[in-house]
């Protein structure tokens, strides 16, 4: 459904919210006095009433997961090691860089509050030496982009609404880590409002109504809203490579990956690890009438999540690790398009026809990036081995934390360096921490001419 453009007038915002039996938050305008009432009215002009009527839907008749006809996708083999056969992908890629058609984008709307650190989560220390930041290991990543096209790479960094300021003074202090302001754009996630279990608006306060972030699918969305996609555009790019900014491992700007995705003429394609355990909580791409499409763990049955291949291994194994590469013109269909809502219930603390806050029976509302899969016609899914490209940090302690994953970055690094035949004394387990401009795999490693040296455990640019 398209969506319902509402005039900033009062009399157009409240038939609106009475057009679609939104008693409660009426009541509560009509309550509010003076500049209360203006500061309400300004929060409800935000809302998209298409969207809201689509949430309204989605309480009504709650989305069924058809795992009818499901069959795994193709899987290319992994960006490392590097293979003669990718050689030809690898260069398409260059090509693209050094024609400036691919930018990065980063996905970095969370605090780091999990984690015990008072900040965004990509201003987390995480290096074990140095304690570079995992906005500065991207950074770094993109600064060797840089060097080997020989051109520009532009990079988009998709906040959140509790991050979005905080994240650009953490930029500009560090005076955009040398890659220049002007090639760094911002877009600022948007927010759903969150609905009773009838279908009823919630207030956060008396004159505000209770948001929640739009879920990662929200990126399309905020790449147009905040102007970043016309930037790219009018730069000449044409293709974007996607991360979250929680995967320290991840080859920012594989040309590898991009490679296929541009040889295949792809308007969405991803990375997958394989998944070895059916228990394993992770997302599954599979296909469908030729159409690639991600099904959470919780909606997958166990007979298929058991299910095995001729060659022993899981038959459905492509686990999501969200990472992807887009044609642009495809982020701007998506940015128009209304991605399927996904449904959270929750505990809210709201006002909901009471005059204080009270624990309330609330839904949360949230899009995913990679339900659009599902309306690319042309998609790659690469493999991608975990110990090189996947250890996601998520939590202080035990599974997917701040230890495993910074051992998982000290333990690929030391492989890399080792591999290369360019060093003698390497220790032989421990912290062990590569500067991340210096390389993005372990062939530029290897071939990379700048003057190296060993500095205790930690090599450094000369």
């Amino acid at each position: 459904m398209a969506t319902v453009k509402i005039n900033l007038s009062e009399s157009s915002i409240l038939g609106a919210l009475e057009e679609r039996g939104l008693i409660l938050a009426l009541e509560a305008f009509h309550k509010l006095r003076g500049s209360s009432k203006a500061t309400f009215l300004q929060d409800l002009a935000t809302i998209d009433f298409g969207v809201l009527e689509q949430q309204q839907r989605a309480l009504e008749l709650p989305a069924q997961t058809d795992v009818s006809g499901l069959t795994p996708p193709d899987l290319h083999p992994p960006s490392l090691p590097a293979s003669a056969s990718q050689a030809t992908a690898q260069e398409c890629a260059w090509d693209a860089y050094r024609s400036g058609d691919i930018a990065i984008a980063t996905v970095a709307g969370g605090q780091a509050s999990r984690l015990g650190f008072d900040g965004p989560k990509g201003a987390f220390p995480l290096s074990p030496i140095s304690g570079a930041s995992l906005f500065q290991i991207f950074a770094g990543q993109i600064k060797r982009l840089r060097e080997l096209a020989q051109a520009e790479v532009h990079w988009v960094i998709q906040t959140g609404p509790g991050n979005d300021l905080e994240t650009k003074e953490f930029f500009a202090k560090r005076n955009w880590f040398g890659l220049g302001s002007s090639s760094i754009h911002f877009a600022c996630q948007g927010t759903l409002p969150a609905l009773s279990p009838e279908g009823q608006l919630l207030l956060a306060a008396p004159d505000r109504l209770f948001r929640n972030p739009d879920g990662h699918g929200g990126f399309y969305r905020a790449l147009k809203s905040s102007g970043a996609l016309t930037k790219l555009k009018d730069h000449g790019v044409s293709t974007l490579y996607y991360c979250q900014v929680d995967n320290p491992l991840a080859l920012i700007g594989d040309p590898v990956f991009l490679g296929q995705h541009l040889l295949a003429d792809a308007q969405m394609s991803a990375k997958v690890v394989e998944k070895v355990e059916p228990s394993e909580k992770v997302g599954l791409l599979v296909c469908r009438d030729k159409r690639t499409l991600c099904i959470e763990y919780s909606d997958m049955p166990q007979d298929l999540c058991s299910e095995r291949a001729p060659d022993g291994g899981l038959l459905f194994r492509a686990g999501n690790i969200a990472i992807h590469a887009f044609a642009l013109d495809f982020v701007q269909e998506m940015a128009e398009a209304q991605l399927p809502l996904h449904l959270a219930h929750k505990q809210i603390l709201a006002l909901h026809g009471q005059d204080s806050l009270t624990e309330n029976q609330g839904v949360k509302f949230e899009s995913f990036v990679f339900d659009a899969l599902a309306l690319a016609e042309r998609t790659v899914v690469q493999l991608a081995t975990r110990q090189d490209e996947f250890s996601p940090l998520k939590n202080r302690s035990g599974h997917d934390s701040i230890v495993t994953s910074r051992k998982d970055l000290s333990h690929r690094n030391l492989q890399w360096a080792a591999n290369s035949g360019r060093f003698d004394d390497l220790p032989g387990s421990g912290p062990f921490e590569l500067e991340s401009s210096i390389c993005l795999s372990p062939t530029d490693l290897e071939t990379n001419t700048a003057h190296m040296a060993l500095k205790g455990r930690q090599i450094v640019t000369g």
